[in-house]
């Protein structure tokens, strides 16, 4: 299974060094055929190729009612039309990728000069995450930076509208309009101090043991809170939550590539437009995983990597810092070699330790 993603990865990484080279027809076409690849790996896989894919299969299969407050609406009708066909699980992951590979490579070429390097950085561990595990919050991202890329633009009514697509996608993504409370503005002194004291705060927060899980309503959040709530006093966590950030490779370089950019933000920001909002989304993501952690490790890391997708745009960002640039394009693409490395034995001993 993890043989194809790898190819694939090594294929994208490969022509990034020369894409800026390449005609804008070839690399459109190329664009696209690795996309088309993607769809295929998302669409084929067993069901015990990658965790949570079996879960999926249950969901699948057990969807026999329209009145259900858990699943999401768009999971319910299209599990109910595809099953009226006659089709099985695999029906289902096609559908879904269909859906959001088209769309993260959309808003890729939108938001990216360079869009292979960045397709390289998703590949190495989000694609393996969200289209291949967590497929519909998959779309739910896609569709955040749908909403992002407009909050820029300030077209707000447009930013409105993709959040609520995600939101029927994946409820979680409600947190999206969070995005309303955001701007792209230049970093201000006092913004820059909230933005690097949220991590040292927050890890105290969570060492601490703080849970503020006793100061949440028990009737807040509907059904889906009280599942998290319900999984954290049985003691069931672990099997659903991400691994623990302290050993998560890729959440670790992530906080790094925070504090470089945050260092480095006013270059940053002139040569990449959206590296203001991106940040204080990239904030968001680590308050959400260090304040909710002993709340509920499940909604912590959910809240965490649906925040933390704007991620990909800024590793492409750093590669700036960089002359030649280059120099900038092999680091990165070194980088996520080593997280497209580190992923695939993760979710494959995953894998196994579920099976």
């Amino acid at each position: 299974m993890f043989l194809p993603i790898f190819s694939l990865f090594l294929v994208c990484m490969s022509f990034s060094f020369i894409e800026t080279r390449l005609k804008e027809r070839d690399k459109i076409i190329l664009y696209a055929l690795i996309g088309v690849g993607m769809i295929l790996i998302a669409g084929t896989r067993g069901i015990y190729d990658t965790p949570d894919s079996d879960n999926y299969e249950i969901l699948y299969y057990g969807t026999v009612s329209w009145d259900d407050d858990f699943r999401e609406p768009t999971f319910i009708i299209m599990s109910y039309f595809l099953k009226s066909l006659g089709l099985g699980i695999n029906a289902l992951f096609f559908a879904y990728a269909i859906m959001s590979i088209p769309l993260r490579l959309g808003i890729i070429w939108k938001m990216s000069k360079f869009p292979l390097i960045t397709l390289g950085v998703y590949f190495s561990h989000y694609y393996q995450l969200h289209d291949l595990m967590q497929i519909r919050c998959a779309v739910a991202s896609a569709l955040f930076l749908f909403a992002l890329y407009y909050r820029v633009e300030k077209k707000n009514l447009y930013t409105f509208l993709f959040l609520i697509l995600g939101v029927l996608f994946h409820y979680s993504a409600a947190f999206g309009f969070l995005l309303f409370f955001l701007d792209n503005d230049r970093l201000s002194k006092w913004q820059l101090a909230i933005l690097y004291s949220v991590i040292p705060i927050g890890l105290i927060v969570y060492f601490m043991g703080v849970d503020i899980f006793y100061l949440i309503p028990d009737n807040f959040g509907g059904d889906r809170l009280s599942t998290y709530r319900r999984l954290k006093e049985a003691g069931l966590e672990d099997e659903y939550a991400s691994w623990a950030f302290y050993v998560n490779p890729v959440v670790i370089t992530n906080i790094l590539l925070y504090f470089v950019v945050l260092y480095f933000h006013k270059i940053l920001t002139d040569k990449y437009k959206y590296t203001p909002i991106m940040l204080k989304i990239m904030c968001v993501a680590f308050a959400c995983m260090l304040m909710l952690g002993n709340f509920s490790a499940v909604l912590a890391s959910r809240l965490n990597e649906y925040f933390e997708i704007v991620a990909i745009f800024l590793w492409t960002a750093t590669i700036y810092l960089f002359y030649p640039i280059f120099w900038g394009k092999i680091t990165v693409n070194l980088i996520s070699t080593l997280r497209c490395v580190a992923c695939i034995l993760i979710y494959t001993i995953g894998t196994i330790n579920n099976h």
